[in-house]
């Protein structure tokens, strides 16, 4: 039987399987998410029209250089890096950069680099400033879609202070053109900034649905499921218990116990026995939180009774994404989490329009409170209310910075929980 690690997360104590965090925890190529190879696509083809940008300015400037090389040597090595960078690509298009080849293509782009800026030193009074070291910056976006942002952005970042040094040490006899040489070091890293901030936008964006999809499987679960956290705690449990008794079948442990046996007995009969106290009230609801690396940070379920178990599908899908809206609509660094508070009412529903059948008039109420700090409930869209409107009637309580939502439904699913969705979709009395 194999078990796996489990990771620490949330104030609430709670563990998080460690594949569950694995999944939800980004990598570095983007062509591997979805609609991720369309996006590296772009960036490459925006790199391109940067280093041509670059090489033109090249063409422009090459009469102004001094007889000899000019500054083709330097863009002579660029192209030499991309050639290889390109052949490597069409040779393992599925396979990640390897590692060798990945750190050679980074120390290589000092040639070029070097090459274009002893080409051009002296010669910024004439307005001739590097070309191919500043297209540096657009060669590394690609790179960055592929192996990560953190190393090609401190690589450019170098590349545009080294530009800048240069600048400015010849702004004794360039003058006005110093601005220029500051304006071209600044070009070298600002297509690479757009690029990191563009792939780290989509990580998250994708990142987040994923876990969003990953969560979701709960709200098909029964009331008291056990979850992916508690499988493995009960798959190591079960390892355990069955090494002891196969130790004490096969004789390798006497009867009676030694104390140090006995005493493993008796941890392994108090664990299993918390994991089925405890599995009486760790709705899907729990795990939902639990185990999302996104919801587990923002979100504290309250739940003694295991109420939220009562509610049907359909109400646990809303009100899943109710709350996941919520989150997203916190400011940042905001550190209060969303409390949720789900109770059971004995009150029962007399009305002939609502309680149309012997099982709607004694299925049990549950209560929900979602209290959010940090957030105008004004500034919630539509869709945060369309869900809330399709877990139960609700009413909103608070003033414009916080507020509380005690959405009131019923378990049965079947039973409209208001007279109308239009209705239940915006809040009464906001």
């Amino acid at each position: 039987m194999t078990t796996g690690t489990i990771e620490q997360t949330g104030a609430n104590g709670f563990r998080r399987p460690s594949r569950t965090a694995r999944a939800v925890r980004a990598v570095g190529d983007v062509r591997d998410r979805h609609g991720g190879r369309r996006l590296a696509t772009g960036i490459a083809v925006a790199g391109g029209v940067v280093i041509l940008w670059f090489l033109a300015r090249a063409i422009i400037l090459a009469p102004l250089f001094p007889p000899g090389p000019g500054p083709w040597p330097a863009w002579i090595a660029l192209a030499v890096i991309i050639g290889i960078g390109v052949v490597s690509r069409i040779f393992s298009r599925d396979q990640p950069l390897p590692d060798v080849l990945y750190v050679f293509l980074l120390v290589a782009l000092a040639v070029p680099i070097w090459l274009d800026v002893s080409a051009t030193w002296g010669l910024l009074h004439l307005g001739v400033t590097p070309t191919a070291a500043a297209a540096t910056g657009a060669v590394l976006m690609p790179v960055a879609a592929i192996r990560g942002t953190r190393v090609p952005l401190a690589v450019a970042i170098t590349t545009g202070v080294v530009l800048a040094v240069a600048a400015l040490l010849q702004a004794a006899s360039a003058g006005p053109y110093t601005a220029t040489g500051l304006a071209v070091a600044a070009a070298a890293v600002l297509p690479l900034v757009l690029a990191v901030v563009t792939i780290r936008g989509f990580r998250r964006l994708v990142v987040r649905e994923l876990d969003l999809s990953l969560v979701q499987s709960t709200v098909a679960t029964p009331p008291s499921p056990v979850g992916m956290r508690a499988s493995e705690e009960l798959a190591q449990l079960d390892f355990d218990a069955e090494t002891l008794l196969d130790d004490v079948g096969s004789g390798r442990i006497a009867i009676p116990l030694p104390a140090e046996a006995a005493e493993r007995a008796g941890q392994l009969a108090a664990a299993l026995r918390a994991r089925l106290i405890e599995g009486r009230t760790d709705t899907w609801l729990r795990h939902a939180v639990t185990e999302s690396a996104y919801l587990s940070e923002h979100v504290v379920v309250d739940d003694p009774e295991g109420a939220a178990g009562y509610l049907g599908k359909t109400q646990r899908d809303n009100l899943l994404l109710a709350l996941w809206l919520l989150g997203g609509e916190r400011r940042k660094g905001q550190t209060t989490p969303i409390s949720v508070v789900v109770t059971t009412s004995d009150s029962e529903v007399d009305d002939e329009e609502h309680a149309t059948s012997e099982a709607a008039r004694t299925a049990p109420v549950v209560l929900i409170g979602i209290e959010i700090d940090g957030v105008a409930h004004r500034r919630l869209d539509a869709a945060t209310w369309d869900a809330i409107g399709n877990v139960g009637t609700h009413d909103v309580v608070g003033g414009p910075a916080a507020f509380r939502i005690d959405i009131e439904c019923r378990a049965d699913p079947t039973v409209p929980a208001s007279a109308s969705a239009a209705t239940a979709a915006r809040p009464r009395g906001s």
